[in-house]
This record gives structure tokens, sequence and C-alpha cells, in this order.
């Protein structure tokens, strides 16, 4: 329970940060939609996020480093929660654009400070045990976030406003934490030309993994509130939800499978699942709200579980130590993706097909990664079993999880 003691108010951090990301990806996409913008508008919105949690996880080793992590925390825990406030002060493009991108920075920063406090508090061989509780809280912060717009008398802005409140109560349990700040990280990175040298394959994953799920993720709410007019919010919250929820419930699995053959073979049978599902999607655009949850659930089960399977066979190809390196550079692939996705996911959305596009764009993308995958093994032998790296539920939120070693001294952090 010792190590549980160390991170608990990083944890704690976590939900509320995580339930405010839920609660603005659904609140931010229908109030774009409910101004009458058009959707490649809302998808540059979007796509500005990506673009500044690229830059974001670039810069805040080097924050953390000069400021330590607590003055850090609260530094990007302060912008966040301004900027989600400032979205409720006017509906101009170019506003919410800046604000979205600053949000970026932001949440960069908070996730990276969070995972490398537990990183330096969590020995070895309690990583995995750790790492799940982590996950699992932020999940949960991610399907309570989009409830909280979902209240009676509630809307799209009220949304900025809880969104806002959730980020400010992040910083509380930081700052008035008494366990020891962890040691500064390196902000080691591996070059992309390097990473796509190393392990193509999981380069291809991490970028597709953030096109595609950026991309329809960003566009969910408005599809969802149109199957349900009267109850927008409502039904926005339940379906991406069920999409957290399903990720959550398939991540170790295939993680587990994953270290027991091909990796690649892995990534490429979520893809198929992904693809047949966005499928049904193109044919079935109006179902029902329940049918849609099941579908929508199942294709978040597949689309969303591949990143950290591609992270630990990048892992596989790399060496132990070059590991931090290796999750920051797939970090910074996982955002260019991200930040193209909703563009291209606006313009599909757009055309003549409207959702029905953009689930073409879905299935059509799933269906190019599995094929990539299957190429490559015909192109290069996959890793033996004795050689793997244990999977680690690595996310696309920082690449600090993968340093977590066995500290110095326990007995400093009691």
């Amino acid at each position: 329970m010792l190590i549980y003691r160390n991170v608990a108010m990083v944890m704690v951090a976590t939900l509320f940060l995580q339930a405010a990301m839920g609660a603005l990806g659904v609140a931010l996409p229908l109030a774009m939609s409910g101004a009458g913008w058009g959707r490649p508008a809302i998808g540059a919105v979007i796509a500005a996020f990506g673009a500044g949690f690229a830059l974001g996880a670039w810069l805040s080793p080097g924050m953390i480093r000069s400021v330590g992590h607590i003055r850090a925390y609260a530094g990007y825990a302060g912008g966040a929660a301004a900027l989600t406030l400032m979205l409720s002060l006017g509906d101009h493009f170019l506003w919410w654009l800046i604000t979205r991108f600053g949000f970026g920075i932001c949440a960069a920063g908070l996730f990276a400070v969070a995972e490398s406090w537990i990183a330096d508090a969590t020995p070895s061989e309690r990583r995995g045990a750790v790492i799940s509780v982590y996950q699992i809280i932020g999940r949960a912060g991610l399907i309570a976030g989009p409830f909280l717009i979902a209240l009676p008398g509630f809307d799209a802005r009220d949304g900025f406003i809880m969104a806002g409140a959730a980020m400010a109560l992040a910083l509380t349990p930081i700052v008035f934490t008494r366990r020891a700040q962890p040691s500064l990280p390196t902000g080691e990175t591996v070059p992309v030309t390097r990473l796509f040298s190393i392990a193509p394959a999981a380069a291809a994953a991490a970028f597709t993994a953030g096109l595609l799920n950026s991309g329809v993720l960003g566009f969910m709410p408005i599809w969802a509130g149109s199957l349900d007019p009267l109850n927008a919010a409502g039904g926005a919250a339940l379906l991406m939800a069920v999409i957290y929820l399903g990720s959550m419930v398939t991540q170790w699995p295939a993680g587990i499978i994953s270290d027991k053959m091909d990796r690649r073979l892995v990534i490429a049978a979520l893809s198929i699942m992904s693809g047949c599902f966005a499928l049904i999607l193109v044919v079935m655009p109006n179902p029902d709200l329940l049918l849609a949850a099941i579908l929508v659930g199942l294709w978040g089960a597949a689309s969303l579980a591949y990143y950290s399977v591609a992270v630990a066979h990048a892992a596989d190809r790399s060496r132990v130590e070059e590991l931090p390196a290796i999750a920051s550079g797939m970090l910074l692939v996982w955002a260019a993706g991200s930040t193209l996705g909703p563009i291209v996911a606006g313009i599909a959305y757009s055309g003549p097909l409207g959702p029905r596009g953009l689930f073409l764009f879905a299935a059509v993308v799933s269906c190019i990664l599995a094929a990539g995958m299957m190429w490559r093994r015909r192109a290069r032998k996959p890793v033996s079993e004795d050689e793997r790296q244990p999977f680690v539920n690595l996310q696309a939120t920082s690449a600090e999880l993968a340093e977590i070693e066995a500290p110095e001294d326990e007995l400093d952090r009691v």
C-alpha cells in the first residue's frame, strides 16, 4: 500500500484532469455545431489541441527541470483552467483556435508532471499494477466527465465552466501533497527518422492512432447529438462513455496476447475489427441510440487499444535504456497524426456522404493500417518471444511512465 500512498494525490488530480478533458470533448464540438460552424472549421479547432499537445510534450521536460514538478503542475493547471473558462467568452473561430492550442500545451505538461511523478515513485516490479490503477482512474474520469454537461438545465457552454472547475480542482491535490518531489526528467527523445528506421510498423500505428481516433472522437458528439436532438448532450455523453469503457476493457487482453505472438498481428486484427464496425456505421448512419452505443463501443474497444501495443513493439526493437526516448518519439508521432486527423475528418464529414463520410474515412484508414502491418510481417521477421519486453499499458499522454525504475530510497517518500 505504500506505493499507492506515494502517488495517491497524483491519481486524484488525474481523475479531475481527465474528467475536465472528457467534458470538453463533448461540450466543445456541440457548442461549435450549435453555433453553425462548418465541419472543416470544427476540425481545425480540434486539431489545434493536437498541435499544442505536440509542442507541450516537447517543452514540458525542460519546464519541469527549470521549476520543479509542483510549480510546473500549478502553472499548467492554472493555464488550462483559465483557457477553458475563456471559451465561454465568445465563439470566434480564431479565439477558440488559440485557446485550444494553448490548452493542448498545458495538457501535455500536466500529463508529463503526473506520469513523471508516478514513474519516480514506483519500483519496476510493481509498475504493471500501478500503471493499471492509474489508467483505470484516468478512464473513469474520461467516462464520467461528459456527463457533467448532460445535467438537467445545462448546455454546452455551461460545460466550459464545469470543465474549468474540474481543471482547477486537479490542482488542489498536488499543491497540498506532503510527499517529496520526484527526480527531474531527462527529456530524451528519438528522432522520428530513427523511430521509423527502428520500428516502422510501430511508428505507422502510432500516427494512425492519432489520425483516426482524434478525428472520429472529435466529431462523435456531433453525430451522437443528431441521433437524439432533444437530448444531444446526454446522447453524446453516452456514446463517448461507452467508447472509453470499451477501450479500457480490451487494452490489457490485447497487450497480454501481444506478449505471446507478433504484435503486428495484434495491431492488424484490432485494425480490421475497427474497420468492420466503421463500415457497419457507413451502412447504418442513423441507428437508434442504443444500437449506436453498442457499435461505437465495439469500435472504440478495437481502435483505441493498439497504440500501447505499438509502443511495446517499438520497445521490442530497441534497447531497454532507449525505451523512454522511444516512447517520447512515439508520442510526437501520435500528436502529428492527431493534428491532421480532425482536419481530414471534418472534410470527410462535410462532404456529400455526411456522417457516412466520417465512418468511411475511419474504415479506409483502418484497412490501410492492417494491410501495412501484414506487409511489414513479410518484410521483417518478428521479435522472438524471449527478446520481447513485457507489455506495459502506455497511453498517448506522456512518455514518463516508460522511465519507471526502483526508487533509491522508498522511505524518503513516506
